[in-house]
């Protein structure tokens, strides 16, 4: 294989890095990322024969190590871990699922890995690379993390590597001569943590919150612009309602799917001119939403049912209340 350009190397290995070893940019530094799962103190093993366990045995061999924990709180540097044979790894995951009828959940995996593992051991193996970027090049100010697993031999035993960096502290790419590494992983657990999204608001397509913009004035359209670009076939109504001492910010309460005629219906009714009278903040509205638009529509559920997003230097159209509270069920 010949030898890439430093510069060149590293941006091509990372990139298939990125693709195939849930390579992230978490937000977080590469030292942080690498001792997120925290490694056990390693015990001499012995090479296991050539041909790789059944997915049944790495199961078996994952089934008590902890994924995370402060017990893993000492990432062992590529000397040891060189030194380590391990036939599968487990990590923890956090995700979120939904689930029908149940709504949309922060949810954490536990994962096994199956096959792929001698080539994701190697690429821990590396050492540090403190000459790339060189000296005299400027270390980027985005922070890439890795997902770190537990690794396991064939005897049970347990530990974490470190990730190897390069001078700035990011993760290296594959090493060299490897030019993908695949892992399969298979799920044996996922926890729920907390429910995010509402099994009404995940049948309806609507968000748990949405900001009061007809009740704070923003955002605006310019004069030549309407609410939905392009005029959209169909759309949903997500109706939120805000709490009395924080007028800015409204809660979903339910929402409805509206038909070709009904859309067509709603749209005409949110063109009214604006209202010359001092009008009350309102903290029931709804939010006229449609695939494909880059915008959206806000009308309030009461007082002088105004319509937001609304031209700049005048004041928000009004919609026809009668229309609206026949479409959209509302008092």
């Amino acid at each position: 294989m010949t030898k890439q350009p430093p510069a060149t190397y590293n941006w091509c290995m990372r990139g298939a890095l990125v693709a195939v070893t849930l390579l992230l940019a978490l937000g977080l530094g590469g030292a942080y990322a690498a001792g997120a799962f925290g490694g056990s103190t390693p015990r001499n093993s012995t090479p296991g024969p050539s041909r790789p366990p059944s997915p049944q045995t790495d199961l078996r061999l994952a089934k008590s190590v902890p994924c995370r924990g402060s017990y893993y709180s000492h990432p062992v540097g590529p000397k040891v871990f060189s030194r380590f044979h391990a036939v599968t790894a487990v990590i923890c995951v956090e995700g979120s699922r939904t689930y029908p009828g149940q709504g949309q959940w922060e949810v954490i995996s536990r994962k096994v890995a199956v096959s792929g593992i001698p080539n994701w051991q190697r690429y821990f193996e590396q050492l540090n690379d403190p000459n790339f970027p060189p000296k005299n090049a400027v270390c980027t100010a985005n922070y890439v993390g890795i997902f770190v697993p537990v690794f396991i031999d064939r005897q049970g035993y347990a530990l974490v590597p470190r990730t190897p960096l390069d001078r700035c502290g990011h993760p290296l790419g594959l090493a060299p001569g490897e030019k993908r590494i695949r892992v399969r992983w298979h799920t044996v657990r996922v926890r729920r943590i907390r429910q995010t999204i509402s099994a009404p608001a995940v049948a309806a397509n609507c968000p748990m919150r949405w900001g009061n913009v007809v009740a704070e004035g923003e955002p605006k359209l310019r004069p030549d612009e309407s609410f939905f670009t392009p005029t959209p076939h169909t759309a949903r109504a997500c109706i939120y309602r805000a709490p009395a001492d924080h007028i800015a910010l409204g809660y979903f309460v339910r929402g409805k799917r509206l038909g070709p005629a009904q859309t067509q219906r709603l749209l005409g009714a949110l063109t009214g001119s604006p209202t010359s009278r001092r009008c009350a903040k309102q903290r029931t509205f709804a939010m006229i939403l449609a695939k494909g638009s880059n915008l959206g529509a806000s009308v309030e559920l009461g007082g002088c049912w105004r319509v937001a997003p609304g031209f700049r230097g005048r004041k928000p159209d009004t919609a026809d209340a009668s229309a609206v509270r026949a479409i959209l069920g509302v008092h």
